[in-house]
This record gives structure tokens, sequence and C-alpha cells, in this order.
């Protein structure tokens, strides 16, 4: 009996012996594979695909977490040439479709096309991107996912043009973003799926505009875009969700500030007709913001833009897209250029 009871537990131990060596090695073999792809981003020309060159990379986390971390970074993509102090994701093992990332700061931009220059200083950044996919096998094969949900958030946010000098172009004490998946819009056999997106902001200024401690936020819905995440880089993607479709609702796009005491609120639908022009309606209400135009436009033209007033001395108006036209009023306003 004593005999017995010492081999099931010696096959025991051997069976936890390889289970940890499998895993391992498994676990090994990701973390390999990680660093081979950044090595391999890293070979590209910029051009025909992204560059991305990492001072330092490291994964880590085992056994049940990858953390990879790339330090001092930079993004090369055509004219654009992105830099930043570090960014880190952590996957969890049982979990690989969800992200949580952080990054440092700065974060510089560079447009060698229009010459301009730009870095974002902020106290904290954090999010998490979670991905969902209705077919499990297209999953596991890297088809079929779409964005479940998308946050950021971020302190302390200080954006600053640095083509001559540091001249602060606008600041705010928190920033909060979100896209949330539609799973009653997603239509499986269309191909097609919706986002519904959320922003904030808090004690935003913008002192080139003379904005100073307000705040924002912003409700938008986008449907009819790929169920397919590789499908956004498409060069025909634009096509295809007007082909769709698709539209672009702002149900809400709102700011204040206390002094001087200025609002707005902005909604409408817009959506691409065949030629690739906007085409839709856009709705707004304002106090005090239309009055910055007042040195620049005749008296008629303002009461134009402003449109009919409110009992609480607001005013309300509208515009019309048609055909990439602009008209406010019936009377042409602009005229916007195709999108493809």
């Amino acid at each position: 009996m004593g005999d017995l009871t010492l081999r099931k537990f010696m096959w025991l131990a051997i069976a936890v012996v390889v289970l940890v060596g499998l895993w391992t090695a498994g676990w090994l073999w990701a973390a390999g594979e990680a660093t081979r792809q950044i090595r391999l981003l890293a070979e590209a020309d910029g051009e025909t695909a992204p560059k991305l060159t990492c001072g330092t990379f490291d994964v880590s986390g085992f056994p049940f977490r990858f953390d990879l971390e790339c330090l001092d970074a930079t993004l090369v993509d055509q004219d654009l040439t992105a830099s930043f102090a570090g960014l880190k994701g952590s996957v969890l093992v049982y979990a690989p479709s969800h992200l949580i990332f952080t990054a440092k700061a700065p974060f510089s931009l560079a447009d060698a096309f229009s010459g301009s220059q730009r870095r974002l200083d902020f106290g904290a950044m954090e999010g998490s991107l979670r991905l969902t996919s209705t077919d499990l096998m297209r999953g596991l094969s890297g088809e079929g996912w779409r964005i479940a949900r998308f946050s950021l958030v971020a302190d302390d946010l200080v954006l600053t043009d640095t083509v001559a000098g540091e001249i602060v172009e606008a600041r705010s004490k928190h920033l909060e973003a979100h896209l949330l998946d539609v799973p009653e819009l997603h239509d499986k056999a269309a191909g097609t799926a919706a986002l519904r997106g959320y922003l904030s902001t808090t004690a935003l200024d913008l002192p080139g505009l003379q904005v100073a401690a307000a705040d924002t936020s912003a409700e938008v819905e986008l449907t009819a875009i790929p169920d397919d995440l590789r499908a956004f880089g498409e060069p025909d993607a634009l096509r295809r969700w007007q082909a769709a479709g698709g539209a672009l609702t702002l149900t809400k796009l709102a700011g204040s500030q206390p002094q001087p005491d200025e609002r707005f609120e902005i909604s409408g639908t817009l959506k691409l007709n065949g030629g690739g022009y906007p085409e839709g309606e856009i709705s707004y209400t304002t106090k005090g913001v239309l009055d910055r135009f007042a040195q620049f436009l005749p008296v008629m033209q303002l009461a134009m833009l402003r449109g009919a007033p409110n009992a609480d001395g607001s005013f309300r108006n509208s515009l019309t897209i048609t055909d990439g036209q602009v008209k406010l009023l019936a009377v042409p306003f602009a005229q916007l250029l195709p999108l493809f």
C-alpha cells in the first residue's frame, strides 16, 4: 500500500514538473516572439511601413502576465516623427484580449511636411483596450476582432508648440476618453459594427483663444464601421464605410467657461455621399461665443450666424451640408472637399 501511494505522488510530481516546464517554455516563446516583432518594426523603412525603435525594450511578468515596456522610443511614419519617454502594456496570460497600459511624459510630434513641432507633457496617463470576437475560431487565427472598450485617462496635460521657443497652446487638469462597442448594432452578416465615444476635459485653458478654466464634453456614435480591426487600415476604408451607409452622429458637443460667461452646444449627423462629400445637418446653441467675431463680421452677418434668440440670452441655429456645400439659412457659407 505504501509503495502504491509513493508511486502516485511520484507521478503527480512528474506531471507538475512537466506542466511547469511547458508553461515556462510557452511564456518564454511568447516573450521572444514579442521581442522579435519589435525588432522587425525597427527594421522597417518608415515610408512603406511605420518604423518603431525602442531605446530599451523589456518583457517581464512571468508566470501569469506579460509586461512589455518600451523606453525612449521613436516612431517614424513618412513625414511624421513621434517620440515618447515610455510606454508599458500589460496582458494577463488567461485574458490576452485585454490590454492595460501606462505612459511616461513627454510625447513629441514633428511633421516634416508642415514644419510643425509639438510636445505633450502630463502628470499621469493610463488606459485599457479590450477586444471582442463573436467567432472564437476566427479570433484564434487573428480575424474578426473589434473594439469592445477603449479608455484613456490623463491628468495635468500641457500641449506646447516648440517650433520657435515654448508656446503653450492648451492645458487641461483632467482628460477622460472612452470608446464602447454597441452590440445591438453589430451586423455579423454585413461585417459591420458601431462605436459610441465619450470625451470630457476639466479646467481647459486655450491661451490663444482666450479660453480659461473651461469644461468640455462630447458624445458621438459611429455606425457601419468594419467589425475587423485590420480593415481600418485598408486604402478604401472610407469608401466601404460610405457604401455600408455609415454615419457619424454627434449626440452632443458642449463647452462652457465662467469668465467671461460663454457656452455652446452642438449636435448633428454627417454622412458621405457617393462622391465622398460630407452631407448632413448640424444644430448649435451659443451664448457669448460668437461675440468674439463682432469686430470681424458685419452686424447682419453676425446676426445670421447667431440665429434665433432664446429666453436665457442664448441663440440657436442650424447648418445644412449638401454635396459638401455648407449652407446657413439657405445661403452658401463654405465648400468642403471630398474625403475620397
